[in-house]
């Protein structure tokens, strides 16, 4: 049952930790599965429990846990340590002509920088769509998304990387035309002098490996941006539970990704109460959850809903999962 338009389909589960995010996308990744799509299902969450909810073991490697059902659970501190790894590399090719110095202590500094986290999931997405969306092993592919302010960060860096890039391009040829002014007037090359050695530095475009580096930037990160802000491919699903600070915390988030041109679609309320007969002492609970309840429609009313109810046990196992399926049956 492969999918028409687009070839594969990606499906971000947000929300804050707790309001049982994991769980929502593994059973939405199972009813998908379960159509007869190939279905990818990844952990971003440094506290994984894609493992747990599944009731198996997983790892970097993509596990089949069900018919049409693959898994990863990706390891946090390797995919930074290997960001660093292809960022140090990349360094020490491009800035060859300073291999006098030891670029290695600057490389490890990053490894406590700002946004180096959110750097190498971003890597660690593109990595995942171009290997199984893009080369057609997967028509639906879900992310299980770490807390709601770094996943944020890391939806908005190709927005931001872009602005960024455009300016550095336009800083770099700045750079390349006064070299090239100086060429000119002094009739010799351009070099520089480092710890005593003279260096040839490039004047050109076509030959200067930063401009060529920005290009390549520009254009990863001009696809990513492509793929995540099409609602025909990319749709968020934000989970919250029935309560008001989740809700409004909700609502910031659908708000941020508007701004950045990212298509929410569902709301789902996890967790609501359902009382036949509402003791006393549960009375101003279910109508703190009924007013929660109704300003999220009002909020989000021209959003997709579907309401998970507090279940009697936490789902664990595919059995469990498939309970919860028919709640979220409006979720595509």
């Amino acid at each position: 049952m492969p999918l028409e338009t687009p070839s594969y389909i990606v499906r971000f589960f947000i929300g804050k930790g707790g309001v049982g995010k994991t769980t929502t996308a593994a059973a939405y990744a199972l009813k998908m599965a379960m159509k007869g799509f190939k279905t990818y299902i990844i952990s971003l969450d440094p506290a994984h429990n894609l493992g747990d909810v599944l009731n198996t073991e997983l790892g970097d490697e993509p596990k089949k846990v069900y018919e049409n059902l693959w898994a990863i659970e990706v390891d946090y501190e390797n995919m930074i340590r290997e960001h660093l790894k292809q960022l140090s590399d990349k360094i020490k090719d491009i800035y060859g002509y300073l291999r006098i110095f030891n670029l290695d202590k600057y490389v490890d500094v990053l490894r406590h920088s700002p946004g180096v986290e959110e750097q190498a999931s971003l890597e660690k997405i593109i990595e995942i769509i171009k290997n199984y969306g893009e080369k057609k092993k997967a028509n639906v592919i879900v992310f299980d998304t770490p807390p709601t302010g770094l996943t944020l960060r890391i939806m908005a860096l190709p927005t931001i990387s872009l602005v960024w890039i455009d300016k550095l391009m336009e800083l770099r040829l700045a750079i390349l035309e006064r070299r090239r002014a100086i060429t000119k007037i002094t009739g010799e090359e351009f070099e520089v002098e480092i710890a005593g050695k003279k260096l040839k530095v490039p004047i050109d475009v076509a030959e200067d490996p930063i401009y060529k580096e920005l290009i390549n930037l520009k254009s990863e990160y001009s696809w990513i941006n492509n793929i995540i802000t099409d609602p025909s491919k990319t749709i968020v699903a934000l989970i919250t539970n029935p309560e008001m600070l989740p809700i409004l915390e909700a609502y910031r988030a659908y708000n941020f990704l508007t701004k950045i041109g990212i298509y929410t679609k569902y709301i789902i309320l996890n967790k609501v109460l359902i009382v036949r007969s509402v003791p006393e002492e549960l009375k101003p609970k279910i109508n703190e959850q009924n007013k929660a309840i109704e300003e999220a429609r009002k909020l989000f009313k021209d959003k997709t809903f579907a309401e998970i109810p507090y279940l009697p046990k936490e789902p664990r196992g595919i059995d469990d999962l498939k309970d919860v399926i028919t709640y979220i049956e409006d979720i595509s």
